[in-house]
């Protein structure tokens, strides 16, 4: 709807200005339409709404020339989320799911109040108010996802000499806490899935065995080749981390009965192919000797796991492949030691090891007796 024809005794009037029949002036917040009285001083009320005007602009990202003469020095964080996507991009080397996360994280971030906002005149307490109001309307999970980007963004502009060392506002700000509402999955489990696996494609049960034995994510087991396994070891240079690590093939999972020796053996079959797990039948046009995807991983997976017909805790979505990750990290901290598991899994912390090693209520925790 066309906006109202201003009378032309007020044609000169700053917009979003108001008088009341009591002679009374307020300005309205065009995005969050909210009245502001300003009294009954024209000069004053003039004054008072040219500066309210401009406060909206900027915070929708627009800076008048007094605003760009009169800020710090600097630049807003609207122009340095444009910059920062690229330099992650570029410099990062993220896989593509962890790249849209991220951009999905900036474009949150899009719609904050302070996103006009030069970065070092950012505080603390509005991204605070931020983080807690996604929580709310976002959820908890997204709402971690803003304040891990946004720290990481403050991070980025710190090394650049954007902000002050030691100046990031939201390294103080509180973590979203959120459960994950993933099942993990047991080994009972393990096995009915890897009963229906190994009703389909080779490649399928080749798929489950290698994530175990090796501990690595989708990405990674997808694109081993042949070529990796030298001198006794698989050689895994792992694509979200950058961490390089030596797998001995002589590494065994008792519960499992395999060795990852065992596995790479048994992926080899009559036809020539680099990739460790390729296809073994022709699909459409997909020919034997045809790397195996990622999301054919996910997909295989999938589809074993609902033929086994498993009722999934209530509440809870039911595990992915990545899932295997996590059985890996329990089975190997058994038969070896938390440490052994950190290391295989590549993690530079042991806390995140014991992320992956939480149950989250799945199993049943054994009280050993000593000796």
């Amino acid at each position: 709807m066309a906006a109202r024809r201003r009378e032309a005794k007020r044609r000169n009037w700053p917009a979003n200005l108001y008088q009341n029949g009591a002679g009374y002036f307020y300005w309205r917040d065009p995005d969050k339409k909210e009245d502001h009285g300003l009294g009954r001083d024209q000069a004053r009320a003039f004054a008072q709404a040219r500066a309210g005007n401009m406060a909206v602009e900027q915070r929708r990202g627009n800076f008048s020339l007094a605003q760009r003469i009169l800020a710090p020095e600097g630049k807003p964080l609207s122009d340095w989320a444009t910059e920062y996507e690229k330099i992650y991009i570029e410099t990062r080397g993220g896989t593509p799911a962890t790249i849209q996360t991220v951009k999905s994280g900036i474009r949150a971030i899009r719609t904050a109040p302070f996103i006009g906002t030069h970065l070092r005149s950012i505080k603390t307490e509005e991204v605070a108010k931020f983080i807690e109001a996604a929580t709310t309307d976002r959820g908890p999970q997204m709402a971690a996802l803003i304040r891990k980007t946004l720290a990481d963004m403050f991070r980025e502009a710190e090394t650049k000499g954007l902000i002050d060392q030691g100046t990031n506002p939201v390294t103080v700000t509180r973590v979203p806490s959120f459960e994950v509402q993933r099942s993990r999955l047991t080994l009972e489990q393990f096995w009915a899935v890897y009963a229906e696996a190994q009703k389909a494609d080779p490649w399928v049960a080749r798929s489950f065995e290698l994530a175990l034995l090796t501990a690595q994510r989708r990405e990674d087991i997808s694109t081993m080749l042949f070529s990796d396994v030298k001198d006794g070891f698989l050689f895994v240079e792992q694509k979200k981390t950058k961490v390089k690590l030596r797998i001995p093939l002589a590494v065994r999972l008792d519960v499992l009965g395999l060795s990852l020796d065992d596995v790479i053996r048994r992926c080899r079959d009559s036809f020539v192919s680099k990739s460790i797990l390729h296809h073994s039948r022709h699909s459409g046009p997909v020919v034997p000797g045809a790397a195996i995807r990622d999301e054919a991983l996910t997909r295989g997976f999938r589809e074993a796991r609902k033929a086994s017909e498993i009722v999934w805790e209530n509440g809870r979505t039911a595990p992915t492949f990545h899932e295997l990750r996590s059985l890996a990290a329990r089975l190997y901290a058994e038969q070896h030691s938390p440490e052994f598991a950190q290391a295989i899994l590549g993690h530079k912390s042991a806390s995140m090891t014991a992320m992956y090693r939480d149950v989250r209520g799945a199993e049943w925790v054994e009280v050993k007796l000593a000796g």
